[in-house]
């Protein structure tokens, strides 16, 4: 991103609204979904990993009761090892929800196909004003009883939505759009900078696909569907209502 006023798409932000330092994003402009159209077969070609149409992923209805069932206990083996989880104390980050992929709620209980996340947590950053995604694969130790340990997770990626991506789709019933990273000033040098996952949202009607592309690690999906898809609008609508007033007392201090 150039030091010039016009290369940045809504004028010069201001000092302490953006995260400092991080990839030049090429944004493709919000496109507004025909209804004819399923926007739930478009990916983002940055891994070899390829994310699967929506209907092939979607669970089945979820009962009113959604405790999980008896052998919910004991999941299905996965390969992946146990990795610790920690967070940065120097930013103010607090979570707002932990969600379990709804498969794991089926009868029979079915497993996450390939690149599909098993478990999320949406979470809201103070000190930058955005929301955090982060997908987790499960493992044997992952839940034990009605308990889900964080750290028996096995993280894979992370990705961020900005106030202005997150209104945009509150707002919009249907659309197909890359998420947009607010960025300050770019550091020559840090190649940690064109490294960043880039995400993408597909929403149609109640439903909501989030992708995760990250250069290192793959590319990961999650589907938002029944009150999952109501907690994912709850948090964006807070990133640009109540998260102002949080990100702004931050700033003041």
């Amino acid at each position: 991103m150039s030091n010039g006023e016009n290369s940045i798409p809504f004028g010069a932000p201001p000092v302490g609204f953006m995260q400092t330092g991080n990839q030049q994003v090429n944004l493709e402009p919000p496109q507004m979904v025909n209804p004819e159209d399923n926007p739930f077969v478009e990916s983002v070609k940055t891994s070899s990993h390829e994310v699967p149409a929506f209907e092939s992923s979607q669970p089945a209805d979820i009962p009113f009761d959604s405790s999980p069932p008896a052998n919910f206990s004991q999941p299905p083996t996965f390969n992946n090892q146990p990795q610790q989880t920690s967070q940065q104390t120097k930013y103010q980050i607090f979570d707002m929800f932990w969600l379990i992929n709804p498969k794991y709620y089926a009868n029979p209980m079915q497993q996450p196909i390939v690149s599909e996340a098993h478990f999320v947590v949406i979470s809201f950053n103070i000190s930058f004003g955005n929301l955090r995604v982060s997908y987790f694969n499960m493992t044997n130790n992952s839940v034990q009883g009605n308990v889900i340990y964080l750290e028996n997770l096995k993280r894979t990626v992370t990705g961020t939505i900005y106030p202005s991506t997150a209104f945009n789709t509150f707002s919009s019933p249907r659309l197909t759009t890359t998420c947009m990273e607010q960025l300050f000033r770019q550091i020559p040098g840090a190649n940690w900078q064109q490294e960043r996952p880039v995400c993408t949202i597909q929403k149609i009607d109640d439903k909501l696909r989030f992708t995760i592309a990250d250069p290192k690690n793959g590319k990961y999906f999650y589907d938002f569907i029944g009150w999952q898809y109501l907690a994912f609008m709850k948090a964006l609508e807070f990133s640009f209502t109540k998260g102002f007033e949080l990100s702004a007392q931050q700033h003041m201090k």
